[in-house]
């Protein structure tokens, strides 16, 4: 009887097999299905079949939510995409990882910290970012970025990169050499760049050169430098935070869209070298033909009406005007119509607009 019970299983198990029509989708098939399902799921579904034992090592999409084991990889496959988010990353770790991306080809890398605190744990060279590869890149870390005036990233297939939380450290030589960087002229194809709550230490001047940039974005940036813009395809300027933002520009002849958004404080209602920055600014991103601004933003320059005074407002070709506050708009504009007159007289047709829950700045990674 016992005999006659086995033989059934296994005559069962071989009639299942022949009707098991997931074990034999083509791999090009079972890739697409791996590529909507975490790294851990695609590893585990090798137990499923035998024929899947080694499928995952040669799937091109990596999504980790815990510590990756890249070595268990084929080193000669080409990866897409790495997708990595912890609550811990260690400085081996990363290394570990973009080093990893670096060298199988990988078309999208991103890395984020999921922590709420900043540590800011040690010192990452950031000469091992080099590839002919990659196209996006998102570090949303609370590491510290060693660069020095002589380092220029190289990524010539790069459209996309967003870098949160990173403090970037000017290594000096010696005393005297120049602290300006410029970390993006190698990037030829470049469309968006987002600095997102990054810090510059020991920087004077921060140079954002690129041909075919679109859309530049610097938001909650800890600075006291200088930033030089050159991008003659720069359609897009986002700015939000501190009221001392010194900006020079350069061959902006299509700048359409500028949202700048800037914390107001007591303690600068009396110095007038905020208000010269603020117009210093607006000079430089004269061509906008949109323009949003926050009420701190308005509040700061209806301050020293006689520097604003000095000269016509320089959006020239300015269409739309919008001021957005997350508050209640307080009971009394008159302290801001001569701010909305400052802005008319150079555009006769502009329309002005009040919004009062903009959404918040994020950005699509």
């Amino acid at each position: 009887m016992a005999r006659r019970g086995s033989s059934k299983v296994r005559s069962r198990a071989r009639e299942l097999s022949k009707n098991d029509r997931i074990t034999r989708l083509p791999d090009g098939v079972i890739h697409h299905i791996f590529s909507f399902i975490d790294t851990r799921s695609v590893v585990r579904s090798s137990l499923l079949s035998q024929s899947w034992r080694n499928t995952w090592k040669s799937h091109s999409h990596l999504n980790f939510e815990i510590r990756p084991s890249p070595d268990q990889r084929d080193d000669v496959t080409e990866l897409s995409t790495i997708d990595f988010r912890s609550n811990s990353i260690t400085l081996r770790l990363l290394r570990k990882i973009v080093i990893y991306a670096m060298s199988h080809r990988t078309r999208k890398l991103k890395i984020e910290f999921l922590g709420d605190k900043q540590t800011r744990r040690g010192g990452f060279d950031s000469s091992l970012f080099r590839s002919r590869y990659l196209e996006h890149l998102v570090l949303s870390i609370d590491f510290g970025l060693k660069i020095s005036p002589s380092l220029t990233w190289d990524f010539p297939a790069l459209t996309t990169l967003t870098i949160k939380r990173v403090t970037f450290t000017l290594q000096l030589p010696n005393g005297d050499a120049s602290r300006s960087i410029d970390l993006f002229s190698r990037f030829p194809n470049l469309k968006t760049l987002a600095l997102d709550g990054c810090t510059l230490s020991n920087i004077d001047t921060f140079i954002i050169k690129s041909s075919e940039l679109e859309s530049l974005s610097l938001i909650c940036i800890n600075q006291s430098c200088e930033f030089v813009v050159s991008a003659p395809k720069l359609s897009s300027f986002t700015y939000n935070g501190i009221a001392r933002f010194l900006l020079s520009t350069k061959d902006l002849c299509s700048l359409k869209t500028v949202n700048f958004q800037t914390i107001y404080h007591r303690s600068i209602q009396g110095q007038p070298m905020f208000i010269e920055l603020l117009i210093n600014t607006f000079q430089q991103l004269c061509k906008a033909k949109s323009l949003t601004l926050n009420l701190d933003a308005v509040r700061l320059l209806s301050k020293f009406p006689e520097l604003r005074e000095r000269q016509n407002c320089p959006f020239t070709s300015l269409e739309s005007l919008t001021l957005v506050s997350r508050h209640r708009l307080p009971k009394s504009l008159t302290a801001f119509a001569s701010v909305l007159d400052y802005f008319s007289r150079s555009s006769p047709a502009l329309k002005v607009h009040i919004d009062l829950n903009p959404k918040p700045l994020l950005f699509r990674y």
